[in-house]
This record gives C-alpha cells, structure tokens and sequence, in this order.
C-alpha cells in the first residue's frame, strides 16, 4: 500500500503553491480550498469511538498529537513512527494540494477507532461530532491518561514525557512536518516546530508594528473573554 507520505515524496509535478486564498464559512476566514469542499466537510460522518483534537492553531496541537498516540501505543516509540502526523491523524478539513489526499479522504479511509484533529472553530465542527458526542482531549498528559481511561506504567510515562517534550519532537520527522515537500512548506524560511515558547515576537516585531498588532487586536477582540500570554 502506497501511503501518502510515499505519494508526497514520489510525486514529480510542477507545484505551484502560492499565499492561499481566503473565503469565508459563516463570517469565519478559512482558505478557498476548504471553503469550495465545505459542504463535504460539513456532512462528515463522525463515529461514537472516534477522538477529536479540537484546537487553536499553533497552540500545542502537535504536541497533544503526539502525547495521544503514545498513549493509545502504551509508549511504543518505534509504532508512533509508523507514519507522519497528518497520516496518522487526519486533519479533517485541511487541503494541501490537489494532487495529495484531503485530510477528510485520510479520515473516511481510517479504520476504527480514529483519532482526527481540527482547528474549526466550535460552531464549524460538523455536527455529527456532537450527536456522537466523540471525545475532546484537552492538555496536560495526566487529564488525557484520565481522559483515555488508560492507566499506564510509571517507566511508560515516563517515556511520553520525555518523547512529547519539543526539542525531542523537533527532530522527529514523523512529527514535524519536514516530510512536507519544499514547495509546501519551506522550513529554511521558518521550521514548523520553532522554538517552543513564547514572546519570540519581541525579536521580530518593531516597536511600531507590536503597536498597530495591539491596536488591532483590542478592536477585533472586544467583547471576549479570550485572553493570550503573550509574555514569558
């Protein structure tokens, strides 16, 4: 079987991947490919047994990826490389390129139990998610354990401690997305795993520009309560 990291890495096309466009789902910006198959993503089939890990962008997704598939292979590193990230666990509304699988293609051939991630906002979860109520994972790996039902050996734990931690993960090619083609994502420019903690901003933002981003932001999040540290 020809997995679609063997596809990424045979295929030999003239790729042609510029800054995405950007359409709309409900007032929610989301680039034109997931737009023009929202229709499709909207009537995904979730099922009772499956697990959703349902996050903001850049926000520890991959690490609470990691940290789940360790977990359901009670720490075996060497199964855990079986396959990248997005194989592993499809990101059910992402399209990288026409010529790969969609991330719903990669979801609707997994076998069951499934364990699939999403950056849609609340109301843009389809809606069969709720109406199985399937599994929402949160963060630290004590609540997931707990969340998961599994009780692991202290030496196992031990082990997903130290293989989620991010430099660890870093080097990982099976979790850091440096299987990607160039063209897709570039990691000379910016790797996909940076630094792993927070208020790295400060060394590329003018004073000016942090400004106008603040000013931006106070008016584009009036009326929440979301808060962000953006401080270490």
């Amino acid at each position: 079987m020809v997995t679609g990291d063997q596809k990424m890495k045979e295929l030999k096309v003239d790729w042609d991947v510029t800054r995405y466009e950007v359409g709309e789902v409900e007032g929610i910006p989301l680039t034109k490919e997931i737009c023009d198959t929202w229709d499709k993503i909207w009537a995904f089939q979730a099922k009772p047994d499956d697990l959703l890990i349902a996050t903001y962008a850049k926000a520890g997704t991959t690490w609470t990826q990691e940290i789940v598939d360790m977990i359901q292979c009670d720490g075996d590193i060497e199964k855990c490389k079986r396959a990248s990230t997005y194989e592993r666990q499809p990101f059910i509304e992402w399209v990288i390129h026409k010529t790969l699988p969609t991330g719903l293609e990669g979801a609707e051939a997994m076998p069951s139990p499934r364990t699939l991630k999403t950056h849609l906002p609340v109301q843009l979860v389809p809606p069969s998610f709720w109406e199985q109520n399937c599994k929402n994972p949160r963060r630290e790996i004590q609540k997931i354990l707990t969340f998961l039902e599994k009780n692991l050996e202290k030496e196992v734990l031990d082990k997903i401690i130290y293989c989620t931690q991010f430099e660890v993960m870093k080097d990982n090619p099976m979790a850091n997305y440096t299987f990607l083609p160039r063209e897709i994502m570039d990691h000379s420019v910016s790797p996909f795993m940076r630094k792993g903690a927070v208020g790295d901003w400060k060394n590329h933002f003018t004073v000016a520009q942090n400004e106008k981003f603040d000013a931006e932001y106070k008016k584009n999040m009036a009326g929440t309560s979301l808060t962000f540290r953006m401080e270490l």
